[in-house]
């Protein structure tokens, strides 16, 4: 028997007989209203829409024809539902409950700029899907640059270059367009555009090579048929990347290739991977292993022409902690015999994320992530860098609220830098010559006293206007002073209000040396006002309530005050009588009742501020 459904249905179990079949016809939409699904124990010929399907029973199923399901759960007791002829494309969810579906390559997973198709996480010894599944990647570049791509395919099998296809791969020896990454022979040479390829990327240099089983590429991503892999220019629209193999689906974590060749390059263990799921991976997810790999995970943003990073504790700009399903990323192993195992439960639930593959502004269902402003447990100051070339900045990350943190490279929170050659880039110099793009040093230990240097080092593809910007974030404690020195122009900037801008000159490609990050550096010249400035305070330790203070400005009067515990927390606060204009003044502190260390805070009617320790008996 077989039954047509031109209806909107509300929860139905179709359980027809034996040689029954479920016909969906052309143009034909199956809508099950409320949040109820179809049950179908029987055989499926869909050549329309069907938004909601759940293949149940114990017996096999056939499934037929060329249509659209919108999600599909796989929920047989036993008995294989298996696609025998046609196409099926999956638009939103495929969860795999119990039993197999045989996709037989008549499964598409879907990817459009609205969303892209996804396998939900599983356990193992419940469902799987065993065969080739078509796996989409939509990429929205229209209007966009040529420009690299790093590309992730989610099987357990090498994939056939000949069965990628939605844009050209060019294998002429002067334009090859695709490359993976072989830790191998890594020989130590990357960051800037002054060095040569490193010879651990391996060109693809004729059709009838495979991408190595989990490895991630790097794509030159030209345009969808003909064109030149050299040159300028833009893209004329978007592409969809379409591929076809096993899904890692068995319910089994992934282990990923990854290693460490020490002997031959201290410096190396840079292992370029894919999302091993068609999903989206959470980065901080704890049902990823990482045995002897640095925390961060590096990813090359296209948009902005930059590397960025996470590590877990903190992020540099966009969503870096996703990967994206058909995205890839590089991890850094740190000493011999390294482990990366990605499970299932790594998969994020909420939806599909676009992230690098987006055009401003990125298509995604999942939210930005980084070391966000006022983000609990971290405290640092975040440098940016904008000019000539790509419009976009890069970040650096300075963080000082981890106790077990070095001011050596820390494999747990620390990131280094992978260079920018498209625009202005910024790190921050680190012990043994580590340019960093996230560096978490110690807490400070005496706060408005201990004095740190982090030397910056500022890069650009051309000379010409530039601007760096400094930003406090977190539970940045506002008593430890954060300074700007440029040394080629003999100026010190004082951050204030939690924020700095300073447009100056690129003069030279690389200035390694000439800007400072200073914490606690008190003194500033002509354009910071403070030099001059002083508060005194008449007997310290104090015993009572009453502060006695002189007030010392060449050209500013004293305007308002406030008393800190060692927190940051305001224990006190006031205006000076009479504006300020006697140097000493006398202020009630009823809120500085307990013994042990304040803060006293200053601040002149020009903006200037100057702080204070006060100890109280």
């Amino acid at each position: 028997m077989r039954q047509a459904l031109p209806l909107c249905l509300s929860a139905l179990l179709f359980s027809l007989s034996t040689d029954a079949q479920l016909d969906i016809p052309i143009g034909q939409t199956v809508k099950v209203t409320g949040a109820n699904q179809l049950f179908l124990v029987d055989n499926l010929s869909n050549n329309g829409t069907i938004e909601h399907l759940t293949l149940t029973g114990t017996t096999a199923q056939s499934i037929s024809g060329t249509g659209t399901i919108g999600s599909l759960v796989l929920n047989k007791a036993s008995g294989t539902a298996t696609i025998t002829s046609g196409m099926q494309s999956l638009t939103e969810l495929l969860t795999l409950s119990s039993g197999i579906l045989a996709a037989n390559g008549g499964l598409t997973l879907k990817s459009t700029a609205t969303g892209t198709a996804r396998v939900a996480s599983h356990a193992l010894g419940t469902g799987n899907v065993t065969g080739n599944v078509v796996v989409e990647r939509y990429i929205d570049i229209q209007g966009r640059a040529k420009q690299w791509r790093m590309l992730g395919l989610p099987y357990s099998a090498a994939v056939p270059l000949t069965s990628i296809s939605g844009f050209t791969i060019d294998y002429a020896p002067a334009t090859r367009s695709m490359m993976y990454y072989f830790e191998g022979t890594d020989d130590g040479k990357y960051g800037t555009t002054d060095v040569p390829r490193n010879a651990g990327y391996v060109s693809f240099t004729q059709s009838s090579e495979s991408v190595p089983l989990k490895h991630g590429v790097m794509a030159w991503l030209y345009g969808n048929s003909g064109g030149t892999a050299n040159g300028s220019g833009s893209m004329s629209g978007s592409l969809t990347i379409v591929s076809s193999g096993p899904l890692n689906e068995d319910g089994n974590a992934v282990s990923m290739p990854v290693s460490y060749t020490s002997a031959r390059c201290p410096t190396c263990g840079w292992n370029l991977v894919s999302n091993p799921f068609a999903s989206a991976i959470d980065w901080n997810s704890g049902a990823i292993t990482k045995t002897n790999l640095d925390a961060a995970v590096y990813r090359y943003d296209p948009q902005f022409v930059r590397w960025t990073t996470h590590t877990g504790t903190s992020g540099t700009n966009t969503a870096d902690r996703y990967i994206e399903s058909g995205g890839a990323l590089f991890v850094k192993a740190n000493a011999a015999s390294p482990v990366l195992t990605i499970g299932q439960d790594a998969k994020v639930s909420g939806g599909s994320a676009y992230t690098h593959f987006g055009k401003s502004p990125m298509r995604m269902e999942l939210p930005s992530e980084r070391a966000p402003d006022n983000a609990p447990r971290l405290a640092g100051v975040r440098i940016s860098v904008s000019g000539q070339g790509n419009p976009g900045t890069d970040e650096a990350y300075v963080d000082l609220s981890r106790s077990d943190a070095t001011e050596v490279f820390d494999s747990r929170y620390d990131a280094e830098t992978m260079g920018r050659s498209g625009g202005a880039g910024v790190s921050v110099k680190g012990s043994k010559d580590i340019q960093h793009a996230q560096l978490f040093d110690r807490p400070i230990s005496e706060t408005g006293v201990e004095r740190r240097y982090y030397p910056l080092k500022v890069t650009s593809p051309s000379k010409g206007a530039t601007t760096i910007e400094l930003k406090t974030e977190g539970d940045w404690n506002p008593l430890n002073s954060v300074t700007l020195i440029d040394k080629k122009e003999g100026r010190t900037m004082l951050v204030k209000d939690g924020a700095l801008s300073y447009p100056f000159t690129m003069d030279e490609l690389q200035s390694p040396d000439r800007f400072i990050l200073a914490i606690n550096h008190v003194k500033v010249d002509d354009a910071g006002r403070l030099s001059g400035f002083d508060v005194k305070l008449l007997g310290n330790p104090v015993r009572g309530e009453m502060l006695d203070m002189l007030v010392l400005h060449p050209s500013a009067q004293a305007s308002k005050w406030s008393l800190l515990d060692k927190s940051g927390r305001t224990v006190g606060t006031g205006s000076f009588i009479e504006g300020g204009k006697s140097i000493q003044h006398r202020v009630s502190v009823p809120g500085m009742r307990q013994p042990g260390v304040y803060v006293l805070r200053v601040a002149m009617d020009n903006g200037d501020e100057r702080s204070l320790q006060v100890m109280k008996n």
